[in-house]
């Protein structure tokens, strides 16, 4: 599995950068996870800033990569090619969970470091997956964003969202 994007120009690579831990674990899904199989990494870093984007945002964060929704339409399926993992079916059953994301949140926000830059959430897969349920990464992301003069913006399809 390759865990660094080739050398070379590619448009999209600002916005689904390279992913920035090693695998620590692979557990297998079980129960309505069956034929699923999750890529537990720590993360180095949790916060991604854009180098350059048409989008009203630099900084985004990212808790899984790969979605169970199996969307057809998904923009983020090349992602996936990037980590040598197949972009076809190996998206929506081979998910990467990046265990430590809420603590490297926390460290990445301490009030010294952090510029108060808008933050988006969900832009490379839906933060709120059917393994968020399992995980909560999204959930502690949440709890911690929240501050005067911190924006942030979540994209999920609007039946996730409901009742969470």
């Amino acid at each position: 599995m390759r865990w660094s994007v080739e050398d070379g120009e590619d448009p999209q690579a600002a916005l689904f950068p390279p992913p920035t831990g090693e695998v620590v674990e692979r557990r297998p899904g079980r129960g309505s996870f069956r034929g699923m199989e999750f890529l537990h990494v720590r993360a180095r870093t949790i916060i991604n800033t854009l180098a350059s984007s048409p989008l009203p945002f630099r900084h985004t964060i990212n808790a899984y990569r790969g979605c169970s929704h199996a969307c057809t339409y998904c923009f983020a399926r090349p992602s996936h090619e990037w980590l040598d993992l197949d972009i076809d079916t190996g998206f929506e059953r081979q998910v990467v969970v990046k265990i430590n994301a809420v603590e490297r949140l926390r460290a990445e926000l301490a009030p010294r470091r952090w510029t108060g830059d808008a933050i988006a959430m969900g832009t490379n897969t839906d933060p709120y997956q059917r393994c968020e349920g399992i995980y909560g990464l999204t959930k502690g992301l949440i709890q911690v964003l929240p501050r005067p003069g911190r924006s942030t913006q979540a994209s999920t399809p609007p039946r996730t969202f409901v009742g969470r």
